[in-house]
């Protein structure tokens, strides 16, 4: 489905190659992206990568936070004092790595102040970067750690530069789904106790809301002219999305990849959209996020 010898794919691309080629290529490149022109540099992302990467304890994403470190440059002795023994950082590389840990754990309890400290020592640009960076390799932990990969022989690939061809270029179309019907009748264990996200009433959660409506942003929102260069069709869903306006306006390298990455989910998964929107919800839900 992604033909390639050297270098090799990664175990994880290897593995969902077979059902979601398209969507696995534009991972391979969001992964690239990331690791190799990162706005942040490589130390600081490494480390970053490495935090986030401890805290979800996925030791495949560390070995390779590890290798990306050492291909930097970084020495062994500041590698291992990230367990714990940030002495030896500056105060905004500590600052960054406490808000990682904190993200990763428990988003939802990351403080105005913490934020308004990371904005002090890097800008809002680069902030957003950081944002994105931690937001990333948490999303990639769940994907290796529910997928169970192993890291490859010979130790972690270099990052892999895939350029994918557009959309009815090349046909690699995914095996298909089962139907529906079948989905249905399938049977599964029921947990005896129910989640409990009931709690709260539905003039609990519309209060909640207005609460978060009226909240000021932690970062000023980037200037109308970063947006003025983007294509109508993208400039109009930045404008109505807050969190997609000051991403595409600080970070649009970052930001695009990742919408393109999962605008090829949509179509080659074909879930269903109740069943998409639900699992959206209990995630969410599960992390307190009120978005």
């Amino acid at each position: 489905m992604l033909p390639r010898e050297e270098p090799p794919l990664p175990a994880w691309a290897r593995v969902l190659a077979g059902s979601l080629p398209r969507t696995t290529a534009h991972m391979i490149h969001l992964d690239y992206v990331h690791r190799v022109k990162s706005p942040l540099g490589p130390e600081l992302r490494g480390k970053l990568r490495w935090v986030v990467a401890d805290t979800n304890r996925c030791k495949y994403a560390r070995a390779y936070a590890e290798a990306d470190l050492r291909r930097a440059g970084v020495k062994p002795g500041s590698i291992r004092a990230l367990a714990g023994d940030w002495a030896g950082l500056s105060e905004a590389e500590r600052a960054a790595l406490a808000f990682a840990r904190q993200a990763t754990r428990e988003a939802a309890a990351v403080t105005d102040k913490e934020m308004a400290a990371l904005v002090r020592h890097y800008g809002e640009e680069k902030v957003v970067a950081i944002v994105h960076t931690v937001a990333y390799g948490n999303f990639q932990d769940r994907v290796l750690l529910a997928l169970g990969v192993a890291v490859e022989d010979g130790g972690p690939l270099p990052p892999v530069e895939v350029r994918v061809a557009p959309a009815g270029a090349a046909k690699s179309p995914a095996p298909p789904r089962p139907p529906w019907k079948e989905v249905l009748s399938a049977k599964v264990k029921v947990p005896d106790v129910p989640p409990g996200w009931s709690s709260r009433s539905f003039d609990d959660i519309r209060r909640l809301l207005d609460g978060q409506k009226e909240r000021k942003p932690r970062i000023v929102m980037p200037p109308p002219e970063r947006l003025a260069m983007m294509p109508p069709e993208a400039r109009e869903r930045t404008r109505k999305i807050l969190w997609s306006n000051a991403s595409m306006g600080y970070q649009p390298l970052l930001t695009e990849t990742w919408f393109t990455c999962m605008g090829q989910f949509g179509p080659e998964a074909r879930l269903d959209p109740v069943f998409s929107g639900s699992l959206f919800w209990a995630v969410t839900r599960s992390i307190d996020c009120f978005y």
